[in-house]
């Protein structure tokens, strides 16, 4: 059965005033969706300035910690030095969309030696604007003539089956500097190295890197090596895993003029090639359902539907039971009052609209994920705000008629969720998502229908988790057998992968999956499984303090989940999977990349 995607996401409140769909994501530079939602405020950022680091004679990292509360936020760092009176302000940034405080960072190049500088760090939405406290550091003494050169070897990235991109800064202190990079198959063993580069004579960091060619599915260790008139230095040792299988960008369509143009979900029918995959595209504020069809060779853009009479659609998940059937759920909003639950058929030549209904009382209200088990029997899930609270949704849809079922609230949630879906049977789905206690605790949530009722499940977090939420589900029949995935995170809000395998009657099992050498940050937004030992989940993960959203893809065989190298488009600031499906060995992996200019374009990626 294939799988469908949850997430975090809340919309441009510029945009859409209420949207509650959100996706989890990484790193800044994303501008996705629509916060708050029915009656809900934005609540001013929470903003500390942390200390700088990296400090040398002429550049330093000016760092702090930004809690958007979920609501769209810019940041921006502004210095000055402290004999001097006047603020210079730096680039304005998007934040991460969070409940939690999330690490940001700008580097200052362009300082004097043994000066003392004042920075503090900024942040805005539209509950507000905060300021961090003001902190101080002092440059270093200009290097002098003669020292030998400073190096940091960085994370490896554009990791394939039969190589990689290696990663490093180089300072050479005005001395003629040449690097290498020097690899092997063994920790602290470097038995093969690059060709020398010469990177001239700088006086700042510099950021060099060397392809290399590799074999498939192999563990490599890495450093960066600096030599001038002066000496040589070594970079610290970091790792990665080459992939078995060899993910490719497949160009995919994107409306004209449109500014955003996001994926969120694809489903690819289990007879064909064929594949669908959703999301949405802004055109002059104006956002709009976007639908794409593979045929095997070349995505080509649908035409979605809209609802009669509103000003936004957005399409969320989707679900191809058939070569000429698939289903869309997402949200439309009118002029007035907030989003409303959205469902679109594709009955072999054109998307239509689905009358879907609304919980009582409420403000506003989405569904975000979807899953057949025939070409007339679905399952939607989703959220809505009612009487103020932000509450678990699902609705069944027996052809051609949507209805909603009741779901069961833990007693301890001050506010649901619901996030994916995956259904083998009449008698057998599985919904997941998470809740939030009255103490603030975030908890994932998990239930289970029987034919009859939806009845909740546990699991267990992994241990030292403080927050924990499950994104996506897919099951498989005979055996029924279900894995789950999301993401953790610690108490010092260091966020990690998470997956979970049903037994298919009441049991979740936590799984070890890795996380990418030199991640700060790691999620999987949705998985899909092939058979009952073939898995593959989608996401992304950050590099490094400051670094960017890369694309993240896992496989499990049955008995352990490996990474795989998945390529990221050139330039691009942001890169990110939302959603997957996957036929035997054939995956497809869908999202978005954002380029240096903050425009976002649909991201597609093939495994075959």
């Amino acid at each position: 059965m294939l799988s469908r995607l949850y997430k975090y996401v809340t919309c441009v409140v510029a945009i859409c005033a209420t949207s509650s769909f959100t996706v989890l994501v990484l790193g800044a530079g994303i501008a996705a969706a629509c916060a708050g939602g029915g009656g809900e405020k934005c609540e001013a950022p929470s903003v500390t300035t942390s200390s700088a680091s990296s400090v040398t004679y002429n550049s330093a990292y000016m760092n702090g910690q930004v809690n958007s509360h979920e609501c769209e936020t810019t940041y921006f760092f502004e210095i000055k030095k402290s004999t001097s009176g006047t603020w210079e302000k730096r680039t304005t940034h998007y934040a991460v969309k969070s409940s939690f405080s999330e690490p940001v960072s700008e580097w200052e190049p362009f300082l004097q030696p043994e000066t003392t500088y004042e920075y503090r760090l900024n942040a805005t939405n539209e509950g507000g604007a905060n300021q961090g406290s003001t902190v101080k550091f002092t440059t270093l003494k200009e290097a002098p003539p003669g020292e030998k050169p400073s190096v940091t070897t960085e994370a490896a990235t554009e990791i394939s089956t039969s190589g990689a991109t290696l990663n490093a800064s180089v300072n050479p202190h005005g001395l003629s500097t040449t690097y290498k990079f020097e690899y092997g198959t063994s920790k602290g063993s470097f038995t093969q190295s690059t060709t020398p580069v010469n990177m001239g004579s700088g006086k700042i960091s510099e950021k060099v890197k060397a392809a290399v060619g590799l074999e498939p599915g192999t563990l490599y260790y890495f450093r960066v090596s600096a030599t001038n008139s002066a000496g040589t230095s070594l970079g610290g040792e970091l790792s990665f895993t080459t992939s078995t299988t060899l993910w490719k960008i497949k160009e995919t369509p994107n409306p004209k003029e449109a500014t955003d143009s996001d994926l969120y979900d694809v489903s690819c029918s289990p007879t064909t090639k064929a594949c669908t995959a959703v999301g949405k595209s802004t055109v002059s504020g104006v956002e709009s359902p976007l639908a794409q069809r593979w045929n095997g060779t070349s995505w080509a853009e649908q035409t979605a539907a809209k609802k009669s009479g509103s000003t936004h659609n957005r399409l969320f998940g989707v679900d191809c039971p058939s070569e000429t059937r698939c289903l869309a759920v997402g949200n439309y909003q009118n002029s007035e009052g907030g989003p409303a639950t959205l469902g679109e058929l594709w009955n072999e030549s054109k998307w239509a609209v689905q009358t879907t209904p609304v919980p009582s009382e409420a403000t506003s209200s989405e569904l975000v994920a979807v899953g057949c088990n025939n070409t007339a029997e679905c399952a939607a899930a989703g959220s809505a705000i009612v009487k103020g609270v932000k509450t678990a949704v699902v609705e069944e849809w027996n052809s051609p008629t949507w209805t909603l079922s009741t779901v069961p609230i833990p007693k301890e949630a001050s506010s649901s969720q619901l996030d994916g879906i995956d259904c083998l049977w009449s008698n057998f789905c599985v919904a997941v998502g998470r809740y939030t206690t009255g103490s603030g605790s975030i908890k994932s949530l998990v239930m289970f229908w029987d034919g009859t009722e939806w009845k909740l499940q546990t699991v267990t977090d992994p241990e030292g988790a403080a927050q924990s939420t499950l994104l996506d589900v897919a099951c498989t029949p005979t055996p029924n057998r279900c894995t789950a995935v999301g993401g953790w995170k610690n108490s010092k809000f260091e966020q990690f992968t998470l997956a979970y395998r049903f037994n298919g009657t009441s049991t979740w099992t936590l799984q070890s999956t890795p996380n990418p050498s030199g991640s700060i940050a790691s999620v999987f937004q949705e998985v899909s499984c092939a058979s009952e030992t073939s898995c593959t989940a989608a996401g992304s993960w950050v590099s490094g303090s400051g670094g960017s959203n890369q694309t993240l893809a896992e496989v499990w065989n049955g008995t352990s989940w490996a990474i795989q190298g998945t390529p990221n488009p050139m330039g691009a600031t942001f890169s990110a999977f939302f959603g997957t499906s996957c036929l035997e060995s054939s995956c497809f992996g869908v999202g978005w990349s954002t380029n240096s200019s903050g425009v976002d374009t649909t991201l597609a990626e093939f495994r075959e």
